[in-house]
């Protein structure tokens, strides 16, 4: 029978078998040839001896075999608990050499302690680096995400619908198009969709009530650490319902996979948080909640003191913020003095001018050098019980003018110490941020951009406010966070003509550009436009967080590199195709 090399079991033992795969590592002891064959499965452990001893000393690693055998047990000295099927091996009868390999241009292992070959140049044979036992498993495990959440759709109710590829070029908000020029309208372009965003509009226009996709997006934004110019989304839409629906959706999806996929259980209704709160508490609007460490506003506290430093601040108007967190200081390796001052450096890299740290020892402050304590004694008590630190806790306190800057650069330095120490409270923290202000101001420009994009409604109450408040006006969007990471995001649609294009001009879009680019999305919203919400779950990250990884690009098949390169293929690379050329009558490449 044939079976994969992961299938071997007691059950198979005396049974004839035939497994194909690549020959990961080739032992000869002499009288006897092991060869670890692997495919997609695991790794099963080939005995070759008598006649088929010669034919199998002519194997390379990687050389793709087909071999028919019978099973047994194996010594049990020789037994690799290790791995899954380490009890059996395939005595050899037979040996079929499919292919030969040329040696790789690296180990492909996944044994602990062996070396990793450079990530560029696993990018570029890819093709090998997937025979690793961890990045076939990261495949499976996207894969079985996706169908999970493609049948949880359809027992919703929802119709799998595709959404053009080949679109018109429309505005995204700090992202560019990929474009694409047309063979037959002259100087004409598509565009790549960065989002299905105004298509699955138009397909509740048309009636289709519960829409969702598997939907390629495409967005060449600035290079940045763990993007990627092509991703995939989650994507759905629905008509006649409102946040708490989708929130309750999402919620029983994340259930679903959870249990089915990981077998891990999460309690229901996942925690809200309003935006201006998790500005406030954790510098972030997507704030790991897998430890405390809140931010906390020790001004009243400071104006005590006798800090010159932070006097010079608070009589400017400036505030005081600090965070304390348990860290064992003097006792834990990992936070020590070094440590605190990279802390230093990193806020000064984020604005910053200061930042001070301070450790508790016999329920007092004590700080190197000592004078910093010192100058703190009159205010010592009140910055305790306002931090409730406790002996051992490290406190970090900043001052700025700028209270926006304090908080998102000490949100940034309450991570950087989460991450560090680790006492993460669950594994998996779930959180919705909700009430986002619908714009923000540009700090150059000062105009008016949305904090989303230009098709989340405001909320009803906040109408009157579009005029002359609309800082103040807050959007029907909601953003799902996990472990620190936003991985989906969703929002009320517009669905007024007039509004929309009010919204439109509000940043900054005349009124004509408005109607040519976003004309098709008006028209049809006056024809009995539904009211409708959408969400996305980015599924790239999301499936890298549910594993614990640091980079999505472990979940791609062909990713390209943090520069947008594609090492497997050598691409973005120059056209040199004379027909090409002719057809869209582009100059030739030098």
């Amino acid at each position: 029978m044939d079976i994969y090399c992961g299938d071997l079991s007691a059950e198979l033992i005396g049974k004839e078998v035939t497994l194909n795969g690549w020959c990961r590592y080739i032992r000869d002891h002499g009288g006897k040839l092991f060869v670890d064959l692997a495919d997609r499965t695991g790794i099963a452990q080939i005995v070759f001896d008598g006649n088929l001893l010669e034919q199998a000393k002519a194997l390379g690693r990687e050389y793709v075999i087909r071999v028919e055998g019978s099973v047994r047990e194996r010594d049990k000295e020789t037994v690799d608990k290790e791995n899954p099927t380490g009890k059996f091996e395939v005595n050899a009868e037979n040996l079929i050499t499919i292919n030969k390999a040329d040696t790789p241009p690296f180990e492909i292992t996944d044994e602990k302690g062996k070396f990793l070959a450079a990530e560029d140049l696993r990018l570029k044979y890819r093709y090998l680096d997937l025979r690793r036992t961890e990045m076939i498993n990261n495949i499976i495990f996207r894969d079985k995400v996706t169908k999970v959440s493609r049948q949880f759709f359809w027992d919703n109710g929802f119709l799998e619908l595709e959404t053009p590829t080949l679109v018109k070029d429309t505005y995204e908000t700090g992202a560019r198009p990929f474009i694409v020029p047309s063979r037959t309208k002259k100087e004409s372009f598509y565009s790549l969709p960065q989002s299905p965003q105004i298509y699955k509009q138009l397909i509740m226009v048309a009636g289709l009530d519960k829409y969702f996709q598997v939907a390629r997006a495409f967005r060449d934004e600035d290079q940045r650490e763990d993007r990627q110019p092509e991703f995939t989304q989650l994507d759905l839409e629905v008509s006649f319902r409102d946040e708490n629906y989708i929130m309750r959706l999402i919620e029983s999806l994340i259930e679903k996979i959870l249990k089915s996929v990981m077998n891990e259980e999460i309690k229901l209704p996942l925690k809200r948080l309003q935006y201006r709160e998790g500005i406030n508490r954790y510098g972030s609007d997507k704030p790991d909640l897998r430890y405390d460490y809140e931010i906390v506003d020790i001004t009243n506290a400071m104006k005590k003191s006798d800090y010159n430093t932070i006097k010079r601040v608070l009589e400017s108007g400036g505030k005081v913020k600090a965070i304390s967190f348990s860290a064992d200081y003097g006792k834990s390796e990992r936070i020590t003095k070094d440590f605190m001052l990279s802390v230093i450096e990193i806020a000064k890299t984020n604005g910053l001018k200061g930042l001070t740290w301070l450790f508790v020892e016999n329920g007092k402050l004590k700080s190197v050098p000592e004078a910093i304590a010192s100058s703190l004694s009159k205010a010592e008590n009140d910055i305790l019980s306002s931090l409730k630190s406790k002996d051992g806790d490290v406190i970090i306190f900043a001052a700025d003018l700028d209270e926006t800057l304090l908080l998102q650069a000490l949100g940034k330095i309450r991570k950087i110490i989460g991450d560090k120490i680790g006492k993460f409270n669950t594994k998996f923290s779930f959180l919705w941020v909700v009430d986002f202000p619908m714009f923000e101001v540009d700090s150059i420009t000062k105009k008016l951009r949305p904090s989303h994009n230009p098709f989340t409604a405001p909320f009803t109450e906040d109408l009157a406010l579009l005029e002359k408040e609309p800082e103040k006006v807050r959007g029907r969007q909601f953003d799902l966070v996990l472990n620190g990471n936003e991985v989906g995001g969703g929002a009320v649609r517009i669905n007024n003509a007039d509004l929309q294009l009010k919204v439109l001009k509000m940043i900054g879009m005349p009124e004509e550009e408005a109607l040519d680019t976003f004309g098709f999305l008006i028209n049809a919203l006056k024809f009995g436009a539904p009211e409708d919400i959408g969400f996305a779950v980015g599924l790239d990250r999301f499936v890298a967080v549910l594993r614990e990884k640091q980079s999505i690009r472990d979940f791609i098949l062909f990713p390209k590199t943090k520069s947008f390169d594609s090492p497997i293929d050598g691409s973005p690379s120059k056209i040199d195709d004379k027909r090409l050329l002719e057809d869209y009558k582009l100059k030739r490449a030098e």
